[in-house]
């Protein structure tokens, strides 16, 4: 009877496999991953060859990319691929020079929540975790500028809150910035970061002798900078200075609407960003530009290639990831604008466009917490200053 089971078993799995082989094969055909060519016989048509199969669970495809493909290859179409296979998405790793491990997942690799551990290792910030089970950390130094975008109640300021709780306590870190909602900096009054930081929208001229003292401490550091050196050297008496400028479209939007020819105070603030973003890499300035769109009127081509580290939340249709994410396949920028609160697409310098969900710090109650255990309020110390 067991040599009999094993049998069917084995005449099961043998069909499994040779349904998984003829899928992959039309899949692939279907998506363009493959090798075209005409002959007096007709077309024939080549694929990444199934090397192994592992039926699992989970089921592991090992496959070999043809010639002149690579593994970015293979994951632009995995969305389109995967349904075919049975799967929801795919799990694609390097395995070698020219062959790839496929996982096939019965669910979202970033279904779920990822936990943020405070406090941060000094210098460096937990990102996300990626569909890998990668977590994206970055040293804060090494980046220039940043530009976060996302519609309303996509996990945007959830994820600056955990950015900011995690970069508080580190002694070469000043945070700074501006806030038209007013809400982002409560929690810093009183701590040493406060001074630099402006909230609300009633007086617009304190945003802007903000970002005048910025550019003034930014010039003061080039000018002092040793003739052998073309960055600044980053101390606790010259901290790195993370410059946030929240809703930026709306700071914009006022600054424009009370501008009149006598008093541009619109012109004058972009135009203060705009030396930030040009000229505050060497001094030990990395700005965060946080929009709802980065639509070119705000966020135009020149603030775009400033900004090396762009971070896509759900966003309201395909353009708006085409924006900061160029070359990103058209499937996943369709899927981009359903997607869950927490998860957002990373294009970094040296890195493929990866979709990752970001860490969960929780509400705002948890923020105000996190700040107050990072940097504890000096009575004496500055106040955020309030418009």
């Amino acid at each position: 009877m067991g040599f009999w089971t094993a049998r069917q078993e084995r005449a099961l799995d043998e069909r499994e496999v040779d349904a998984l082989w003829w899928a992959w094969r039309q899949a692939c055909e279907g998506a363009g991953l493959c090798t075209r060519v005409d002959t007096v016989t007709g077309p024939t048509v080549t694929v990444p060859r199934l090397v192994d199969v592992v039926l699992g669970p989970p089921v592991v495809l090992t496959v070999q990319l043809l010639p002149g493909q690579l593994l970015g290859d293979l994951r632009r179409v995995a969305l389109r691929i995967a349904p075919h296979l049975g799967a929801v998405a795919l799990r694609v790793t390097a395995l070698g020079q020219i062959h790839a491990r496929i996982e096939l997942l019965g669910a979202d690799p970033l279904d779920g929540t990822v936990g943020l551990p405070l406090p941060a290792a000094p210098g460096r910030v937990l990102l996300g975790r990626d569909e890998t089970a990668r977590d994206l950390v970055q040293s804060w130094a090494d980046v220039a500028h940043t530009i976060v975008q996302g519609v309303t109640r996509s996990g945007k300021s959830v994820f600056t809150y955990g950015l900011l709780s995690q970069l508080a306590a580190d002694p070469l870190v000043t945070l700074c910035g501006s806030d038209p909602t007013g809400l982002l900096w409560r929690p810093f009054a009183g701590i040493r970061h406060a001074a630099w930081q402006v909230s609300g929208v009633d007086d617009l001229a304190a945003h802007e002798a903000l970002l005048l003292a910025l550019v003034e401490d930014m010039d003061a550091r080039i000018s002092s900078m040793p003739a052998d050196r073309d960055t600044v050297e980053i101390t606790p008496a010259q901290p790195l200075r993370v410059v946030v400028l929240e809703e930026l479209a709306a700071l914009y939007r006022v600054a424009d609407a009370a501008s009149t020819t006598k008093d541009p105070i619109g012109k004058r603030i972009r135009a203060l960003i705009g030396r930030l973003l040009a000229e505050g890499a060497k001094a030990g300035y990395r700005l965060v530009l946080i929009v709802q769109r980065a639509e070119a009127a705000i966020v135009g081509a020149f603030e775009r290639a400033m900004c090396s580290l762009r971070i896509s939340f759900r966003t309201d249709n395909r353009a708006s990831v085409e924006l900061l994410h160029p070359g990103a396949p058209a499937e996943l920028a369709d899927q981009h604008t359903v997607a869950c609160p927490g998860v957002a697409l990373l294009s970094a310098p040296g890195e493929e466009l990866t979709r990752f969900r970001a860490p969960y710090l929780g509400g705002y109650p948890e923020y105000v917490a996190a700040v107050r255990a990072a940097c504890p309020p000096d009575q004496s110390g500055p106040v955020a200053i309030a418009a």
